[in-house]
């Protein structure tokens, strides 16, 4: 089987507020599907800018918790399933990573409940 595989940074930026680089973020497309490694502020504006479908990030690693990587899970936790992702993200990487996506989830209860039962109805599984 051949392996077609593509690498684009979608973000080289470092906890400087610099207004030309997004945070720190790279997706590896292999035969089509993304995975994304590290999420740093602007993640899905940048995947979606390199077209890469939100509903499509659905598997992401982090190399470290700093905040620098870490600060867009929120919004590859939730965007992606605002735009019809259907399945939860996959997330793999150091101890800690799932106490903070827990306390996302936690942060953004209200959002969540009001996009289940509300005017803007996403789906229950993403």
């Amino acid at each position: 089987m051949l392996l077609l595989a593509q690498v684009i940074l979608l973000g080289t930026g470092t906890p400087n507020a610099d207004p030309d680089r997004s945070g720190p973020s790279t997706a590896i497309l292999a035969n089509g599907t993304p995975y994304i490694v590290d999420f740093g502020p602007g993640v899905v504006r940048r995947a979606a800018a390199a077209k890469i479908k939100p509903s499509d990030l659905k598997i992401a690693f982090a190399t470290h918790l700093h905040s620098d990587h870490t600060l867009g899970l929120p919004d590859l936790i939730l965007t992606p399933w605002t735009l019809e992702r259907t399945a939860p993200l996959e997330l793999y990487g150091p101890k800690g990573l799932a106490d903070m996506a827990n306390h996302i989830e936690q942060a953004y209860k209200q959002d969540i409940q009001i996009r289940l039962t509300g005017g803007e109805p996403s789906n229950k599984t993403g």
